[in-house]
């Protein structure tokens, strides 16, 4: 009897190591598919960084900082290879437009959508470099904030905080 006891001990001791085992490669893949790599202006390029982090450097930005690089994004890649990626420009220290890519299955056949503080005004300017914008895009620093985090808690959703304008909506220059 008690060589009954031991074999059913053993196999428990086994399948507990197999569950453990199991829960810490899914918890690993898990965190391994959550990964969102940020490049935040010229300090920070395609990094894993905390939400926290990412928060923290968003809200201590210094308009200096925008001197030689305003933009960057966060991006999430998904198992299949599709990404969704949250670009940002900074026209001030508490003024960001959003772009919100959603590269599903592929950027080809993706869509993409900028914050809007207007839904009817279609004009775009130049916010540095370049960088074509909606003139409606800017959203201030607490909205912004939000929608970070939004997207690094669920960043298959655009953000609540702001509202959302498909990007072939406005004038492009091109």
């Amino acid at each position: 009897m008690s060589l009954v006891f031991v074999s059913i001990y053993i196999n428990n001791i086994s399948s507990y190591k197999n569950n453990v085992r199991s829960a810490i490669i899914s918890i690993k893949n898990y965190i391994d598919t959550m990964r969102i790599y940020t490049t935040f202006l010229d300090q920070t390029d395609h990094t894993f960084l905390s939400p926290e982090v990412v928060t923290e450097m968003i809200s201590r930005l210094r308009p200096e900082e925008l001197e030689y690089a305003n933009g960057g994004y966060f991006e999430y890649r998904m198992k299949d290879g599709a990404a969704i990626i949250l670009f940002f420009v900074a026209r001030t220290p508490d003024q960001f437009s959003f772009r919100y890519d959603y590269n599903v299955p592929d950027a080809r056949n993706g869509t993409a959508w900028y914050s809007v503080t207007d839904a009817h005004t279609r004009t775009v300017i130049d916010a540095g470099d370049e960088q074509y914008v909606p003139l409606v895009s800017f959203v201030s620093l607490p909205v912004a904030l939000e929608i970070v985090m939004q997207f690094f808690r669920q960043p298959e959703e655009k953000s609540a905080a702001a509202n959302w304008q498909q990007a072939d909506f406005f004038d492009w220059p091109y």
